[in-house]
């Protein structure tokens, strides 16, 4: 029988092979859609997605992480909680759609965009019945089943962008394309859950009242979260043109797509997290996801400034060229967004997500006051080095919170052999030629012997995955 390490191990390499499909077609997507468009009409794609998705935070109200740690802590209420959680999202779901499509009438938008962010509320009730589902298999550890779903809809998604840009039907139908994608997974993934749960809908009001109880101090913590990290990409829209929201959202694109991989590892030791919160055994997952992102944030902030006009040319073009440096900043971002995840869903485990909604209301209240002042004037690189300042503000009181509340502080001894590999890795990039078919290769075959060479906790990670 496998140990508990190797399942996350396993699980973790299913989704890390799942996402690294749909990195591929995701970004080979962002690269037809972003020619096809244009950065104006590419802007005005992005912003329709990203004003929805701000939104999506109170169609999710952090039930699923809730039924996920009930899962893990009792399976055998596996069904009964997936149903009323699946009910629940579809209410939610509804309600967004509609607050959304209405607030966007109050902002100075033409009716071609308030069109767009009502279409874009479709792939937002597909993803959000979606999550509700795959619930059971992330708490299972089975989340390989989800990256199959994940990866058919992926699929399905970039057929309709290629037939949008075959027909030149704009950008509206570029945002069906991807709600129709999201419909083929949510039918996927019933498919393949039927054999680990039934799917159905329920509505036990003792059980909704108690899961909304424990979910919407997460569901808080969560949209305040949304809300900084959303809100730059809504005030360049309202302050700058839309070739400067096209730009920006391209470079948050990037970033997104850049942190998949560790998204994967995220969801799978969560559940673990929440089994051992329940024996004393906390301490010990949360230090190895913080090694395990302080490794890869240290290589995608460093290898990140090197790589980040290529990775603009080949995603947008010679148009997008000044997407590049705020690209840097956000991927610096991206790399602190990794260890305040781990400490995020550290207090979850422990049913202390109450204790950070100051943190995120703090952080969001410093990042809409900056954002308001500096990109106006200044733009989206200003926009960029708010969302990293950001980031370390979260940090230094999410290392606060988990001191307090978790009873310590995770070691930090594999930071400066990660910050020496990284930099060195660097280094040998900044001196190659400027192509993204070399330049990711030399990066992925010099960094991990590097790291594994000048730490001994990077060996003892490796070998713990190895299962040895």
């Amino acid at each position: 029988m496998r140990t508990l390490g190797q399942r996350v191990a396993s699980n973790t390499i299913l989704q890390l092979a799942a996402k690294a499909a749909v990195l591929v077609i995701a970004a080979v997507s962002v690269a037809v859609l972003t020619r096809y468009l244009g950065p104006a009409d590419y802007g005005r794609y992005a912003l329709a997605l990203s004003f929805m998705q701000l939104f999506g935070v109170l169609a999710d109200a952090g039930l699923t992480t809730i039924v996920v740690r009930e899962i893990s802590r009792e399976p055998g209420r596996a069904d009964e909680l997936m149903a009323n959680g699946l009910t629940l999202r579809l209410l939610l779901a509804l309600a967004t759609i509609a607050l959304a499509g209405l607030v966007s009438l109050l902002l100075p938008y033409e009716p071609d965009v308030q069109a767009a962010i009502l279409l874009a509320g479709i792939p937002l009730l597909f993803g959000a019945l979606n999550s509700a589902i795959t619930a059971v298999l992330q708490a299972e550890l089975r989340m390989g089943r989800a990256g199959v779903a994940d990866v058919i809809g992926r699929l399905a998604a970039f057929g309709g962008v290629l037939l949008v840009v075959a027909l030149g039907l704009g950008f509206h139908a570029a945002i069906l394309a991807a709600g129709a994608g999201a419909a083929v997974t949510l039918f996927t993934t019933w498919v393949l859950v039927r054999p680990v749960t039934r799917v159905r809908i329920a509505a036990a009001p003792e059980l909704w009242r108690a899961l909304l109880r424990a979910s919407l101090p997460v569901g808080l913590a969560l949209a305040l979260n949304e809300a900084y990290v959303r809100a730059d990409s809504v005030i360049i829209s309202i302050y700058r043109d839309f070739d400067d929201v096209g730009l920006y959202s391209l470079a948050y694109r990037i970033l997104e797509l850049s942190t998949l991989l560790g998204a994967a590892f995220l969801t799978s030791i969560f559940p673990v997290m929440a089994r051992r919160a329940r024996d004393g055994r906390l301490r010990e997952s949360v230090q190895v996801a913080w090694d395990v992102f302080v490794i890869a944030g240290a290589a995608l902030a460093a290898c990140g400034a090197v790589l980040a006009p290529e990775l603009v040319r080949v995603a947008g073009g010679s148009e997008f060229a000044d997407a590049a440096e705020p690209l840097r900043v956000l991927l610096a971002a991206g790399a602190l967004a990794f260890v305040n995840g781990v400490i995020g869903y550290a207090l979850i485990a422990v049913d202390r997500q109450r204790r950070a909604l100051w943190l995120n209301a703090t952080g969001l209240g410093v990042n809409v006051a900056l954002n308001l002042a500096l990109v106006p004037p200044y733009g989206i690189v200003a926009a960029a080095v708010v969302t990293l300042f950001s980031e370390l503000l979260v940090l230094a009181g999410g290392l606060w919170l988990a001191h307090r509340h978790l009873g310590f502080l995770p070691n930090a001894r594999v930071l400066p052999a990660a910050l020496a590999a990284a930099g060195v890795t660097a280094g040998v990039l900044a001196l190659l030629p400027d192509t993204l078919a070399l330049l990711l290769p030399v990066a992925v075959l010099l960094y991990p012997p590097l790291v594994l060479a000048l730490s001994p906790r990077a060996r003892e990670l490796a070998a713990a995955g190895l299962g040895r």
